[in-house]
């Protein structure tokens, strides 16, 4: 038989701190002036075997105190992986706590000192296959038993994952993978992963999530719950995984995410998005730039054709019989005066419009 323990971590005063980070695992606190040891237990058994071990209590006080020890299922898992209690008489269909024999449910312990507590876990012959959870608690209380819900106030305790075998179901699926926006001006992008347990035992999911650019070079790699959270059975679980780009990242992005679980990491499920990155404190500065060229071009045309007003006006003062036709002239260009802005105007308005065309048929072919 394998034995997977976790020595020399504390449990948190509150036990939703170590399911946030490593599910049936716990934290380190040594404030409540206790530990116990192990703080995790996970093993594989057979319907009708016995598991026997040991768990080793210390008073980290230095006066003699006495600890009394509970024994709690737990039936789920919040999205944020915080422990839901059951009752203590609850039928949760994972449930542990009536399998498991202790030797007391007290104990004294003098000051700096560590006392054994024996125990057993009696698998009934027909339990059911896959995961059942619970723990073994140490109070400076006696138990309530209608205490339930989330964090019901334990302090210490070793939690109990223990995987019935048989008809054992590994079944997960992406429910939801997303960035928190859609078109970012700096690469800087979070990644939302919901993942549902439909299966009967705990499962870890784990995998890279990978970024290409337009041109499908890789620019990234990233881990999607690399420190091994776990899922609930039937239930759904959030992971966040985040990106920051560096150097001059602009255009749209390709992502592919593959997780892998199962007790053989055989098992996997993948998914894809995309994103825009349209860094505007680049592109407004050129679109900035071209706007002012136009306006220079404008004014420019304009005082040319002041300047020929001038000459024209000039030129009469010479000859009479030029007059008539320097009005005509004058009339042309006044009449060139109105149009040639206008033109340009128009131009401009044309060029700009189509770049946005440009852009949003862009952007729908590829987002």
């Amino acid at each position: 038989m394998n034995k997977k323990y976790k020595f020399n971590v504390r449990f948190a005063v509150m036990l939703i701190i170590g399911f946030a980070s490593l599910p049936l695992a716990v934290g380190a606190q040594e404030a409540t002036g206790v530990r116990i040891q192990p703080s995790l237990i996970e093993e594989r058994v057979d319907p009708g075997q016995v598991f026997s071990s040991i768990l080793r209590v210390t008073n980290l006080d230095s006066e003699t105190k006495t600890f009394y020890i509970v024994k709690r299922n737990i039936n789920g898992l919040t999205e944020r992986g915080e422990p839901i209690f059951a009752a203590e008489q609850e039928e949760t269909g994972y449930e542990i706590s009536s399998w498991v024999k202790l030797a007391q449910d007290s104990v004294t312990i003098p000051g700096k000192a560590t006392k054994e507590i024996p125990f057993s876990i009696v698998v009934p012959g027909n339990a059911s296959p896959g995961g059942h959870f619970g723990g073994i608690f140490v109070s400076f209380a006696p138990p309530r038993p209608k205490e339930t819900g989330v964090g019901v106030g334990f302090q210490v305790g070793t939690i109990i994952n223990l995987r019935i075998s048989g008809e054992v179901i590994e079944e997960a699926q992406i429910r939801e993978f997303r960035t928190d926006k859609t078109i970012y001006s700096k690469p800087e992008v979070k990644f939302i992963t919901r993942v549902e347990n439909a299966g009967n035992v705990l499962i870890r999911p784990r995998g890279p999530l990978e970024i290409t650019d337009f041109f499908g070079k890789k620019v990234a790699t990233l881990r999607v719950n690399d420190e091994g959270a776990g899922i609930f059975p039937k239930t759904i679980r959030p992971f966040e995984t985040s990106w920051q780009g560096e150097g001059l990242v602009f255009g749209r992005y390709q992502v592919v995410m593959s997780l892998v679980y199962g007790a053989d990491g055989r098992k996997t499920i993948s998914d894809t998005l995309s994103f825009w990155v349209l860094p505007l404190n680049i592109i407004l500065p050129i679109v900035g730039g071209i706007l002012g060229i136009l306006l220079a071009i404008v004014v420019f045309v304009k005082l040319h054709i002041r300047k020929r007003l001038r000459q024209i006006q000039e030129m009469t003062r010479n000859s009479a019989d030029a007059s008539s036709r320097a009005v005509e002239s004058v009339r042309l260009d006044q009449r060139g005066k109105s149009a040639l802005p206008s033109k340009l105007i128009l131009i401009t308005a044309l060029s700009l419009i189509s770049t946005l065309v440009f852009l949003l048929i862009l952007f729908f072919l590829f987002a």
